[in-house]
């Protein structure tokens, strides 16, 4: 069975990732990018957020990302651009020659399995009076929806028995204060930091599509089962996802694809 995560995402990632890309309309407000400053893109994907981060600034920008299928497809669309180029790195680990004003991190912090050292790394990362800027998914009820998708696979005798043993690679604090003490403990102030919901129609399809733009690369990724996945599990799952979603529409035939996020503006001493 073909490996699924987001380097086999890469191609279709930009398409799919609406939520992501609606997100990311709030977090550039947040962050007010001004036009000549210096801005890293932590967990860059594709890269079509970091080339709008280039249309805002004649600065360097930086797109980061620890998928190399991501960063090829980045490079391959967006990488001609004078002030723009990409790189391969770990949010855990990376380091940089020239520190930057802002990073810009959209739909990605939810995948730190270190949240402490990728906050370390970005504050070394930025000049004194930098700031950073994360949005993505939050709270124990991040989405009532996938949720309740779960829930199918879970009771479902095809899926059951790999499912229980899946390794959630998720970082879902529970509280915007959690945030708040671990950006304080990483040496940042916390300028703003609030949960937002959201919630927005889309078609059953829509929403399938958005599940697999994200959550998909978590669940049905052969890293986080201790166990073979088998061809059979894959397709089961992907069907009563599909069957969820359908259940989930209303008289309109769509589905209020409801989200808890995190948004968070942290500022370097000068700031």
């Amino acid at each position: 069975m073909a490996t699924i995560g987001f380097d086999t995402r890469a191609a279709t990632y930009e398409e799919q990732a609406l939520v992501q890309r609606s997100a990311a309309d709030a977090l550039f407000d947040l962050l007010s990018i001004q036009p000549h400053e210096d801005v890293l893109d932590l967990g860059c994907g594709p890269g079509h957020l970091t080339a709008s981060i280039a249309d805002r600034t004649a600065g360097r920008v930086l797109g980061l990302d620890a998928s190399p299928g991501m960063i090829a497809q980045a490079g391959q669309k967006y990488g001609q651009r004078p002030n723009l180029r990409f790189a391969v790195a770990d949010a855990t680990r990376f380091q940089v020659d020239q520190p930057f004003d802002a990073i810009f991190c959209n739909s990605a912090f939810q995948w730190l399995s270190e949240p402490c050292r990728a906050l370390a790394c970005c504050l070394a990362a930025l000049k004194p009076g930098g700031r950073l800027a994360v949005q993505a998914p939050a709270g124990t009820n991040w989405c009532p929806n996938f949720l309740a998708v779960l829930e199918k696979v879970r009771d479902h005798p095809d899926t059951r028995d790999i499912f229980k043993t899946f390794q959630n690679p998720w970082l879902f604090l529970s509280t915007p204060g959690e945030y708040v003490e671990l950006g304080q403990q990483a040496g940042f102030e916390i300028l703003y930091c609030r949960f937002r919901p959201e919630a927005n129609p889309y078609t059953p399809e829509q929403a399938y599509r958005i599940f697999q733009s994200g959550a998909e690369n978590g669940f049905l990724n052969q890293a986080y089962y201790p166990v073979e996945l088998t061809s059979r599990y894959v397709e089961t799952f992907r069907r009563l996802v599909r069957e969820a979603f359908a259940e989930q529409a209303g008289a309109a035939g769509l589905v209020e694809l409801k989200f808890s996020r995190i948004f968070l503006l942290a500022g370097k001493e000068g700031s």
